[in-house]
């Protein structure tokens, strides 16, 4: 089968690797869509020691939908639709997974692939903001407004916030925003943000500061966007691992800090079957999501795609 590999910085490449067999209680999934994350970036473009290279087969994708083939659990049988949660060993970019009971979440019937896989960042987010505690008539500040931080505008707006600010240098993104609920959109590339936040909010900051950004130097900055108690919703990974940020001015405002990325909580599969579970609904509309679309084969261009964030790109598929 077909799997892709990591050879280097912004190196990948398609492979062939045996099939894998499932044990007992697992099952073996015959994958349809795959997308690109900003996490995946950390094992992409993010230099690795060179003794590191290759990475693991099917390193690095997270986000992958498909048709269980053969089962050996009873509660999920063949024929069943599922996206699959590889967690942090970002290892679903095959053809073919072995995947365990408590990494499914089932899915209709009925639907292309790619669109009901937009569940899972969307649960993320759903998680994330249940952790936030009351968000309903809170001022809130974006950061970012990549695919992970327009999910959080949205939701935001659908939760009833006061005044939504969306913040990032690029404009198409911010387009969408507005689009999506935001009332005012921040080119941090023209504007000062802090200053603008905290103009917007009375010269207090915002209620709830969103990091989205998966930029090292962020929470530097929510810190000082937050008002005196606020909370900050760290989402972002950087891939520097080893952050430096102004501890004093946190504890000094009181701030509510809760870090939370890929629903990280005792059962993950949980949020995203709820997020699968609301768009089966109707009640929201996840098709702005989805950019661009590419051939399995396709994937290196992909990933250099989504590493160079052009192209109006948000969200892209690669169909198997």
């Amino acid at each position: 089968m077909k799997a892709i590999q990591v050879t280097g910085p912004r190196q990948l490449e398609i492979i062939e690797v045996p099939m894998p067999e499932p044990s007992d209680g697992e099952v073996l999934i015959k994958l349809a869509a795959l997308s690109v994350c900003g996490t995946d970036m950390m094992a992409y473009r993010h230099p690795h020691p060179e003794e590191d290279y290759p990475l693991g087969v099917g390193t690095p994708c997270h986000e992958c939908a498909g048709t269980i083939v053969e089962s050996k659990s009873a509660d999920w049988p063949v024929g069943r639709r599922v996206i699959y949660l590889p967690a942090l060993n970002l290892n679903g970019g095959a053809e073919y997974v072995v995947a365990q009971p408590e990494t499914l979440v089932s899915l209709p019937d009925e639907g292309d692939l790619g669109d009901w896989l937009m569940c899972q960042p969307f649960g993320t987010v759903l998680y994330a903001l249940s952790q936030a505690g009351q968000v309903a008539d809170m001022n809130v500040a974006v950061l970012g407004q990549g695919c992970i931080g327009l999910l959080f505008t949205m939701v935001l707006k659908e939760l009833g916030a006061g005044k939504i600010i969306a913040i990032d240098p690029n404009e198409h993104r911010l387009a969408m925003s507005r689009k999506l609920g935001a009332n005012l959109a921040i080119n941090t590339s023209r504007v000062a943000p802090v200053k603008v936040v905290q103009e917007v909010f009375g010269n207090l900051g915002a209620d709830v500061v969103v990091d989205a950004t998966g930029d090292a130097k962020a929470l530097d900055t929510c810190v000082e966007m937050a008002r005196m108690y606020g909370t900050l919703v760290l989402f972002g990974i950087p891939e520097e691992r080893k952050i430096t940020f102004d501890y004093l001015a946190a504890i000094s405002k009181q701030l509510t800090m809760i870090g939370t990325v890929s629903a990280t909580c005792e059962d993950p599969a949980r949020p995203i079957q709820e997020a699968v579970d609301i768009l089966s609904k109707g009640k929201i509309d996840l098709s702005w999501m989805i950019t661009h679309r590419f051939a399995f084969d396709e994937a290196p261009a992909a990933y250099d795609l989504y590493a160079n964030r052009n192209d109006g790109l948000i969200k892209l598929i690669l169909d198997i």
